[in-house]
C-alpha cells in the first residue's frame, strides 16, 4: 500500500474500508433503527449548532472536506478525494464528482463549499463557530472540483476545521436561498440521510438518501424517539420499543444492560472535564492555590466510587489518544498534606472559600459532593452557585464565575489548546474561561500549528502541556466514556472522538 505524505494525500485507497459496508446496503431493503434521543431536539444549521446529540443527527446529514475515522480518530477523505499542501498556508481541495444534495437539489460543487464557509464566516450570520474559519484570506474556485484555501498563517491542523463537524459542514447555497434562513428545521446536505420528518417534543425521523455518493446505507429509516429519562429509556430498550440508546449515562443502567447481554458500544476517553478557575479572582490568581486544589481531590477514588464505567480520573488537558499527547508533564497525585502546605505557602493557611457555578436543573452531583468534602479536608470550602440554564451558559460564555466545569469534545488539538489558551479566545469572545494569558504559550501555539515537521511540531506542543499543567488555569479532573447500549442484532455502532455514530456504517440482522 502506497504512503502518504501530510503534503499529499489521496482518497483512492481510504475508501476501500467503506467496501465490507458497501456490500450490505441494498437499496430495496426497508430497515427501521428505533433509537432512543435524550434530549429536547435545538436544530441542525451547521452555523450555530450546539450539543452532542443535535450534533450526531447533523453528522449523519452533512459531510465536510474530510471526516474521522470512526475507530482511531484519524483524518479521511470525505467530499474532498484528495489535498495539497506545501507550506499548511495554501491547501488545494479536489472533490469528489457527482456528489448529489439530498432532495433534488444536485450536485455539489466547489461554489457550495465556498458559499457555506462564506456563511459562516459572514458576520451577519453571528456563527459562534465563525473564529474557527477567521484564518482565510482567500476562497477560489478555479474549476467546479476545486477550492483553494489560503490562510493568513501556516495552520497544520487545517483539515480538522474542514471536518464533517460544525463550520466544516456543506450546505446547498440553492436550498439555503429556497429555506430562506430556515435551514435549522430543514436541513440539506450530502450525507447518507436526511431529515424525513420531526416533532420536537416527540421524534425525529431520518431517511436513506439513496443518491449518497457511497451507495445507500443498509438502513432505510432512523427513527430517533426523544425519551429523557435515563430509567425510562433502559426499560425501553429491555421491552424492544428501541434498538439502540443513545448515550446511557448511569452506572445503574449501564450494568443493568450489559447482564442482559446487550452490546455496549462505547468509546472511551473521548473528552476530558475541566475545572475552569477564573484567574481574576484573588485566590485563583495564586498558582500554588490551584496546585493546592489539585493535591486536594482524589479523583480516582471519585470516579471508582461513582462511575467507573463512564469517567476515569486523568492528568492532562489532552486526551491521551490524540497524537501531541504527552505523558512528560508536571502531575498532581492525591496528597492533602502538600495541598495545606500549598495554602499555607499563598497566605492562604486559614483556608478560604469559592463559589463553583452549576445548574439548577442538574443540582449538586455526586462528583462535586466528593469534591466539597475533599477540599473541606484541607481547609477550602466550595459553595454551589446553582443557576437555570440559559443563565448557567450565558455566564459561564460570558466568565462570570469563580469556578466553573467544561467538557470539549474535540479530535483536532487546537480546538483544546487555542480555544482554552491562546489570549484572543478569552471570554466573553472564546472559551478561554481562565482568562489566561503567556506570551511563551502563545509562541509556542503560533509556532507548533505552522510546523510542517510532525516530530517538530510534536515538540513544541509537549513544551505547552509541560507549562500549562506547571501553572494550572485549567484542572483536568476526569474524562468520559460514552455508552451506546443496544440489541446484539444491531452491528457497526462505534461512537467516534466526538460521541458521534456514522450511521452508514450500521446495520441491522434479520433472521
Amino acid at each position: 500500500m502506497p504512503m502518504f505524505t501530510r503534503r499529499q494525500f489521496s482518497a483512492s485507497l481510504a475508501a476501500t474500508a467503506l467496501l465490507p459496508v458497501l456490500a450490505n446496503a441494498q437499496s430495496g431493503e426497508q430497515k427501521t433503527l428505533n433509537i432512543r434521543f435524550y434530549d429536547d431536539p435545538a436544530g441542525f444549521d451547521p452555523a450555530n449548532i450546539f450539543r452532542i446529540e443535535n450534533e450526531n443527527i447533523a453528522f449523519n446529514i452533512y459531510s465536510g472536506l474530510t471526516s474521522y475515522d470512526s475507530q482511531t480518530g484519524e483524518i479521511i477523505p470525505d467530499l474532498a478525494a484528495s489535498w495539497e499542501t506545501e507550506d499548511n498556508i495554501t491547501w488545494v481541495f479536489r472533490l469528489r464528482e457527482g456528489v448529489l444534495f439530498q432532495k433534488g437539489y444536485g450536485e455539489m460543487t466547489a461554489d457550495d463549499v465556498i458559499f457555506s464557509f462564506e456563511r459562516i464566516m459572514d458576520p451577519a450570520t453571528a456563527s459562534p463557530y465563525a473564529s474557527q474559519l477567521a484564518g482565510i484570506i482567500r476562497l477560489e474556485a478555479p474549476d467546479p472540483y476545486t477550492v483553494v484555501i489560503e490562510l493568513d498563517a501556516p495552520n497544520g491542523n487545517f483539515l480538522h476545521t474542514v471536518a464533517n463537524y460544525h463550520q466544516g459542514q456543506i450546505l446547498s447555497r440553492q436550498a439555503v436561498a429556497d429555506l430562506d434562513g430556515q435551514v435549522r428545521w430543514n436541513p440539506v446536505g450530502t450525507g447518507p440521510y436526511y431529515l424525513e420528518h420531526i416533532d420536537v417534543n416527540s421524534e425525529i425521523v431520518l431517511k436513506r438518501h439513496e443518491d449518497y455518493f457511497r451507495g445507500p446505507a443498509p438502513i432505510e429509516t432512523l427513527h430517533f424517539r426523544i425519551i429523557k429519562d435515563e430509567s425510562t429509556a433502559t426499560i425501553a430498550l429491555r421491552n424492544g420499543e428501541v434498538d439502540l440508546v443513545m448515550r446511557s449515562n448511569r452506572e445503574e443502567n449501564l450494568q443493568t444492560l450489559k447482564a442482559a447481554g446487550f452490546r455496549m458500544n462505547s468509546v472511551e476517553n473521548y473528552a476530558v472535564a475541566l475545572k475552569v478557575m477564573n484567574l481574576d479572582f484573588e485566590p485563583f490568581a495564586d498558582r500554588r492555590v490551584r496546585q493546592a486544589i489539585a493535591h486536594a481531590i482524589d479523583y480516582d477514588a471519585i470516579c471508582n466510587a461513582i462511575s467507573p464505567s463512564l469517567t476515569q480520573a486523568t492528568d492532562s488537558i489532552l486526551p491521551s489518544w490524540m497524537p501531541i499527547f504527552s505523558d512528560n508533564i508536571p502531575k498532581y497525585p492525591y496528597d492533602p498534606d502538600r495541598a495545606r502546605a500549598l495554602l499555607a505557602e499563598a497566605g492562604y493557611g486559614s483556608g478560604l472559600s469559592f463559589r463553583h457555578l452549576g445548574t439548577s436543573a442538574q443540582g449538586v452531583t455526586e462528583i462535586q459532593q466528593f469534591e466539597i468534602d475533599f477540599l473541606s479536608q484541607v481547609g477550602i470550602t466550595m459553595t454551589m452557585d446553582l443557576v437555570d440554564t440559559p443563565t448557567f451558559n450565558q455566564r459561564r460564555n460570558a466568565g462570570e464565575f469563580e469556578m466553573a466545569t467544561r467538557l470539549l469534545p474535540a479530535v483536532n488539538p487546537d480546538m483544546i489548546l487555542f480555544n482554552y489558551l491562546h489570549p484572543d479566545n478569552k471570554v466573553p469572545g472564546g472559551l478561554n474561561g481562565a482568562r489566561y494569558d503567556n506570551p511563551e504559550v502563545t509562541e509556542l501555539l503560533v509556532a507548533a500549528r505552522a510546523e510542517v515537521d510532525p516530530a517538530l511540531a510534536f515538540e513544541l506542543y509537549e513544551r505547552v502541556q509541560q507549562i500549562v499543567m506547571d501553572e494550572l488555569p485549567y484542572l483536568p479532573s476526569y474524562a468520559n466514556n460514552v455508552f451506546w447500549p443496544g440489541k446484539t442484532s444491531v452491528t457497526g455502532v462505534q461512537p467516534n472522538y466526538l460521541a458521534q455514530v456514522n450511521f452508514f456504517e450500521v446495520d441491522m440482522l434479520t433472521s
